[in-house]
C-alpha cells in the first residue's frame, strides 16, 4: 500500500475508536508531556494534539510528570472533564517513572474518566501487574487504548476495563516531505534498555552496506530544544495556575514537539535508505514515504505493531535476522 493511502486508513481507524470517547467541546487534561530528548515520544504528542484539535476538544491543561498537580486538574476540568494520558510504549514496569505517574493519576482523580492514549503493554514482574489491576479497579472509569494484539489480549485478560485496539497517534502528523539527502543510508539504532543486544541494528557492520552510511540515534537535543525543555519544566506547574499560563503551556509544548519532529525528519532524510529498530523511526519513514528496513526491539514491540498495522506498506520491509540486511539493502537500493 502506498504511504498516503496507509496514513489515511490508519487515521480513519483512530477516529473510529477515539471519537466515541472524546466529544467536541469536551474539557481535557493531557498528562505526561515528553520532557526527554527521545524524538519519537514527541511525535506521539504532536499526533495527539492534532487529533484533539480536529475533534474540537478543549485542551485546558498539559503537564510533564514533574509538574503534575491533581488539585489544579480537578479545578480546571470541572465535573465532566476527562483526563488523557500520553501514549507510547511505557504501560508497565519496563519504564517505571511514567507508569508510577499513571497509577498516581488513577488514585488521585477518581470521579474523572481517565483515557490512556494508545500504548504497548509490557510487564516483567507479577507484583506490578497486581498493583496496576488494583489501581484500575479502584478508579472505576479507565479506558485503555493499545497498539497491538498481544497488548490487547493481555489487557483484556488482566485489567477489567474497556480496552480498544488502535494504531499509534503519531499517524495524525500526516504525510511529510523529506529534506536533503546527504548519504546512501542511515542506521537509526536503539541504544537503550529496549535494544535487542548483539542482534540489534546497533551492531550492524556498516562496511558491508552499499555506499556511505552513518549510524545514529535521536536522543540528543539541539540547543534550542534543550533551552525550551528546561523552560517548560521549570515553569509548567506555576503557569498552570492561571488560564493564560495554561494556554501558553499548550503552545510551547507543541512548539517543542514540532522542533523534535523537524530534527527527526532531518535525520531520516539524510539517508537515501534507512535501517532502524525504533518504532517511531519506522512510523516517520512511512510518513515521509521513505524506503526502509525495520527490526524488532528486545521484546517484540515493533513486530507486533507491524503485524497489526503496517505490514502492507510498500516502503517498509521487516527483517528478523541482522545478517540478512546487507543483501536485502542492495536489492532495495537497486529498486529505487
Amino acid at each position: 500500500m502506498k504511504h498516503i493511502e496507509l496514513i489515511s486508513s490508519l487515521q480513519s481507524k483512530l477516529v473510529d475508536v477515539l471519537d466515541p470517547y472524546i466529544k467536541p467541546g469536551m474539557r481535557v487534561a493531557l498528562i505526561d508531556f515528553p520532557h526527554h530528548a527521545n524524538a519519537g515520544d514527541s511525535y506521539i504528542w504532536f499526533g495527539q494534539i492534532e487529533y484533539l484539535l480536529r475533534r474540537g476538544a478543549n485542551i485546558v491543561y498539559v503537564c510533564w510528570n514533574g509538574a503534575y498537580d491533581p488539585d489544579c486538574i480537578k479545578h480546571v476540568l470541572g465535573p465532566q472533564g476527562v483526563v488523557l494520558f500520553h501514549g507510547g510504549g511505557n504501560f508497565g514496569d519496563r519504564w517505571s517513572e511514567p507508569h508510577a505517574l499513571r497509577l498516581r493519576v488513577l488514585n488521585d482523580l477518581k470521579g474523572h474518566r481517565v483515557i490512556q492514549f494508545p500504548q504497548t503493554v509490557r510487564f516483567d514482574h507479577a507484583e506490578n501487574i497486581v498493583a496496576t489491576q488494583a489501581a484500575v479497579a479502584e478508579h472505576g472509569d479507565f479506558v485503555l487504548f493499545v497498539r497491538d494484539q498481544a497488548s490487547y489480549d493481555f489487557s483484556t485478560a488482566h485489567f477489567g476495563c474497556p480496552v480498544e485496539l488502535s494504531p499509534d497517534m503519531a499517524f495524525f502528523i500526516g504525510a511529510r516531505k523529506p529534506v536533503s539527502v546527504l548519504r546512501d543510508g542511515i542506521v537509526l539504532a536503539r541504544t537503550d534498555i529496549e535494544s535487542a543486544g548483539p542482534k540489534a541494528v546497533a551492531h550492524l557492520d556498516l562496511t558491508m552496506l552499499p555506499g556511505v552510511w552513518l549510524r545514529d540515534d535521536w536522543l540528543v537535543p539541539d540547543w534550542a530544544e534543550a533551552k525550551l525543555t528546561n523552560f517548560l519544566c521549570r515553569f509548567n506547574r506555576r503557569w498552570n495556575r492561571n488560564a493564560l499560563g495554561r494556554a501558553l503551556m499548550v503552545i510551547l509544548a507543541n512548539r517543542l514537539a514540532s522542533q523534535r519532529l523537524k530534527r527527526g525528519i532531518r535525520q531520516l532524510s539524510s539517508g537515501r535508505l534507512v535501517v532502524t529498530d525504533r518504532l517511531h523511526a519506522h512510523i516517520l519513514c512511512l510518513l515521509l514515504g521513505k524506503r526502509h528496513m525495520v527490526m524488532d526491539n528486545d521484546y517484540g514491540k515493533i513486530s507486533t505493531f507491524h503485524q497489526a498495522w503496517t505490514r502492507s506498506a510498500e516502503d517498509a520491509k521487516f527483517v528478523r535476522v541482522l545478517n540478512d540486511i546487507p543483501q536485502q539493502l542492495r536489492a532495495m537500493a537497486d529498486a529505487t
